[in-house]
């Protein structure tokens, strides 16, 4: 039988060649897991519709960032579920 968690799974991101920079904790519940990974995104919606950086590669880095972290943190949620 599958036991199903409610916490979040080791899931590292941002890799340095084969090592990982980042990683989200095992362990932490998945409604806050989810909830920052939505804020996450709100962040990234709102910085692309402003267009506001002069430096479009730091803009480019940032949402890539972000979008990276909020995709380790659903990603935790979802190998917590399988």
């Amino acid at each position: 039988m599958n036991k199903k968690s409610n916490v979040t799974t080791l899931e590292p991101f941002d890799l340095a060649g084969t090592e990982p920079l980042f990683l989200v904790n095992a362990g932490v519940p998945i409604d806050e897991a989810l909830s920052r990974a939505a804020d996450l995104m709100m962040y990234v919606e709102t910085l692309a519709a402003a267009d506001s950086l002069m430096n479009k590669d730091h803009e480019r880095a940032i949402l890539q960032t972000l979008s990276e972290m909020a995709k380790a943190l659903t990603k935790a949620c979802r190998s917590a579920v399988a």
